[in-house]
């Protein structure tokens, strides 16, 4: 399940580098977090790894999820791969494995709204990357079927927020604290310091 240094960087339902004080920020963050986290140790990306680490412990620290087993995994994992085994994922859960399965389907979920999937003129979902490559006749159903993929993309990225509330609960987070939030300027004002990163 880990992602190697040679692929684009995970489509994620949420973007942490460029928050700005108003954003709010749940528990069930840490699982996109913490995903996040996980590719960027694999591919070396130490700057953006810190950023991801700080943030996520702040939350648990701000959620008062310090005793959850996948806090330590966040402030000691140095491969991806074992942070993700440390948060519940495995490459082939079995039918009794309720937290690996909920990874998995996140994972499958995910899969069709990448980046990878190509971008032409603002597009995510082109067939082709380039016009040039699709018959001139074919072109306006290419364009139909990267219409619908959208659309389809965009209801995978609601079901996968939902996924990350299931993720965080099966962690051990209490049912009370799933829907607590806070503020990156509350976080700010308790110390934390905020980073931001060029997209």
């Amino acid at each position: 399940m880990p992602w190697t240094a040679d692929q684009a960087t995970p489509f994620v339902p949420s973007d942490f580098c460029n928050l700005d004080p108003t954003s709010i920020l749940k528990p069930m963050d840490l699982v996109t977090i913490g995903a996040d986290l996980a590719w960027m140790l694999d591919v070396k990306r130490e700057d953006l790894a810190g950023w991801y680490r700080t943030l996520g412990l702040a939350l648990f620290e701000r959620f008062g999820l310090t005793r959850l087993p996948q806090r330590p995994a966040f402030a000691d994992a140095v491969q991806g791969a074992d942070l993700m085994r440390a948060l519940g994922a495995v490459d082939i859960p079995d039918w009794s494995n309720g937290l690996g399965r909920a990874w998995a389907f996140r994972e499958h979920l995910l899969a069709l709204p990448s980046h990878v999937s190509g971008v032409l003129e603002g597009h995510p979902f082109q067939l082709s990357v380039s016009h040039q490559e699709m018959p001139p006749p074919l072109r306006p159903m290419a364009e139909d079927v990267a219409d619908h993929m959208l659309k389809h993309s965009g209801a995978a990225k609601e079901i996968a927020r939902k996924l990350d509330w299931t993720i965080i609960g099966l962690w051990g987070c209490p049912l009370e604290r799933l829907e607590l939030k806070v503020t990156v300027a509350e976080l700010a004002a308790s110390g934390l310091e905020i980073q931001t990163f060029e997209p």
